[in-house]
């Protein structure tokens, strides 16, 4: 199975955009490290972007996994960043298009250098904290299904969130938008998922209403 948690597993096919919900940053390296563990063993490339503290633990995780971290960087398989510059406009602007489009550059070049797909993983509180919206986030979260899941894109994508940071209609929201939700020490399948054509005739639906009422 390609990710599990607790002792329970999923098997996560291509274009699969997977959100774990954390209560303690200490929970995103363990979650990540099993599922690029898969990743790398397949020829997959494999990306990381957290606070440098968190990419240390993934280091330290990989590594307690038997997995030689520094021949992956060395040959280009494993990448990890510890700066929010390259996701963000400019290096300072939460822009969730663009933050999509370096997705999409990254496959491209993974795909390009050899590699079978790829698997990303990214501390999203981490990336937008302080420059993003509930909005914006969400546009990010739709976009990501609507261009990766529906394509059956070679990759899969792991994002990160302080749930305590987010406004309980905005979690409510974003499980919506994701069939497989990591909440604490559980991983499952989300009964109430709304794929991005779904989720976007819902909205201008509930916008219409709102028009008629007004």
């Amino acid at each position: 199975m390609d990710l599990s948690v607790e002792g329970k597993s999923e098997r996560i096919p291509p274009g699969s955009h997977i959100c774990q919900l954390y209560s303690k940053v200490t929970e995103i390296p363990g979650v990540t490290a099993r599922l690029m563990r898969v990743g790398l063993s397949l020829s997959e490339k494999c990306m990381f972007a957290a606070a440098p503290a968190q990419v240390k633990e993934l280091r330290d995780e990989l590594t307690r996994l038997q997995v030689d971290v520094d021949e992956l960087i060395a040959g280009g398989q494993l990448v990890l960043y510890e700066e929010r510059e390259p996701f963000l406009a400019s290096g300072k602007r939460f822009d969730p298009y663009f933050l999509l489009s370096s997705h999409q550059t990254f496959i491209a070049q993974a795909l390009r250098e050899g590699w079978q797909a790829v698997r990303i993983s990214i501390d999203m509180t981490w990336l937008t904290r302080e420059i993003s919206t509930p909005e914006q986030i969400l546009k990010y979260e739709a976009a990501s299904d609507a261009v990766f899941t529906f394509q059956n894109a070679p990759i899969i994508a792991l994002m990160h969130y302080d749930h305590s940071k987010l406004l309980p209609n905005l979690v409510v929201e974003m499980l919506k938008l994701h069939p497989i939700a990591v909440v604490g020490k559980y991983i499952k399948r989300n009964p109430y998922y709304l794929n991005s054509e779904q989720y976007m005739l819902k909205i201008l639906r509930i916008n219409r209403d709102k028009e008629k009422n007004n």
